[in-house]
């Protein structure tokens, strides 16, 4: 089996399940746990991936049905990350991170709060059991089983007909869908990096693009997004929705002006568009060390922040 631990929202979730579907298909393991313990000790986040239809080896382990070698797995790399990584800049931190991928794969342990360097180790073979930890936000791993998730980050429900009729409504139109990140993100030293300049740039940069467009607005913080002052007539998502609805929605656009949000990722990657044009922001945080660059796509085109 393979055991996730489960942390962060929507968009991070969806990473995690990336990763750990690449391991098992590579590696040929049975099952994928989800272990939720630590998402459901935050109240602003929850475990949102029972919303997808995913594969059926995956589920939501049980409180207290941890196996002994996970047990053990998860505190060696709590001491090791705790110990040589942990509150470590974050250059010296990936360093230290990458030094000891072997060793954490000789444990069967697959760690990636920082590298993002290898998805798999030639030690992980050898275990029946995988323990994973870490954010895992890399493009070309979810881009190398793009076909699987496509069809396993359907919802799992039947959406409703407001849903359904909105989804058709993005369909037949030029929609564009900006997606403008508030919430924890607001004056945040690290992620508060897209302005409103750059959301209106990159409006009038697709705008010059595109015939006759319609924008669509998704934010978690809606208040403060409608005295924005945008040039062109916009559509709001109206806040009612929960994340997957959103983020069905989202991916029925046609193109796409992303936010520094896993969220905004995960919408423009489900898109079945293949003419689609999607703008985001150049620095995706503001570590000055161009962490998160793995996230970045080819055809993206990045706007100045």
């Amino acid at each position: 089996m393979i055991v996730v631990k489960i942390k962060g929202g929507l968009g991070n979730q969806m990473f995690q399940y990336a990763m750990a579907r690449k391991l098992q298909m590579g590696l040929g393991i049975d099952r994928i746990g989800f272990d939720i313990s630590r998402v459901n000790a935050y109240l602003q986040r929850q475990f949102s991936l029972n919303h997808f239809r995913l594969c059926d080896s995956a589920g939501v382990m049980e409180e207290g049905s941890l196996r002994n070698v996970t047990r053990i797995q998860e505190d060696l790399t709590k001491r090791l990350v705790s110990y040589l990584v942990a509150g470590r800049p974050e250059e010296l931190a990936a360093a230290r991170e990458k030094k000891l991928e072997p060793l954490f794969g000789l444990l069967g342990v697959v760690q990636k709060d920082h590298y993002a360097g290898a998805e798999s180790s030639a030690f992980l073979k050898a275990h029946k059991n995988i323990f994973m930890n870490g954010w895992f936000q890399n493009a070309k791993i979810a881009e190398s089983i793009r076909d699987v998730l496509l069809k396993e980050f359907e919802p799992a429900r039947e959406m409703t007909e407001e849903v359904k009729s909105r989804a058709e409504e993005m369909e037949s139109a030029e929609s564009i869908c900006v997606h403008i990140r508030r919430g924890d993100y607001v004056n945040h030293p690290q992620f508060g990096v897209c302005t409103d300049e750059y959301y209106f740039r990159a409006m009038e940069g697709i705008a010059q693009k595109t015939a006759h467009p319609v924008f669509y607005i998704f934010s978690d913080g809606l208040d403060e997004v409608k005295s924005m002052q945008f040039s062109y007539p916009v559509i709001y998502d109206d806040g009612n929705h929960d994340n997957y609805e959103s983020l069905y929605l989202m991916s029925k656009c046609k193109h796409f002006i992303m936010s520094n949000s896993t969220f905004s990722w995960w919408g423009q990657f489900l898109s079945h568009n293949d003419g689609k044009i999607v703008m985001a922001p150049k620095r995706w945080c503001n570590d000055g060390h161009g962490q998160h660059k793995e996230l970045y796509m080819q055809q993206w085109m990045l706007l100045s922040v």
